[in-house]
């Protein structure tokens, strides 16, 4: 038979490193994973916030000045520009275009200021069940 040889055995170069220090340099290094692994995340975020940031300050411009853009055209010489050039413009009524109507049925001179210059095709005749009477473009308001 053969002779009896000793084999020498590969060891493994981790097996000359103790279990501690070995432990300890595992954990050092998934401390440094997870430290760059936040740092990217934060990083991250921190460009999100700055991008939304500048979103809301423009949107925060735009906001004034449309609020600038309505209130120019709120006021009172806008108003009646728009008015005239559409063919609403509203005013008070002359005394003289002003009617009266009392609760009585029929409109009579005695109680309108214009009830003599009213045309003949105005109808006067009571339009409401109140007996008040509206005058409304020659044809009676029902």
């Amino acid at each position: 038979m053969g002779k009896n040889r000793r084999r020498m055995r590969f060891k493994h170069p981790l097996a000359y490193v103790p279990k501690p220090v070995g432990i300890g340099f595992v954990a050092a290094v998934s401390l440094a994973l997870v430290y760059l692994w936040m740092g990217h995340k934060c990083s991250q975020y921190s460009e999100e916030i700055k991008r939304l940031d500048d979103q809301y300050t423009e949107l925060e411009n735009e906001r004034v000045r449309e609020e600038t853009k309505w209130n120019g055209m709120k006021t009172a010489e806008q108003l009646d520009l728009l008015l005239v050039r559409n063919g609403l413009l509203m005013i008070y009524p002359n005394a003289s275009q002003i009617v009266r109507v009392s609760g009585s049925s029929r409109v009579t001179p005695a109680t309108t200021a214009v009830a003599q210059l009213l045309p003949a095709g105005f109808a006067t005749e009571p339009a409401t069940r109140s007996g008040a009477t509206r005058v409304v473009g020659g044809r009676t308001a029902r």
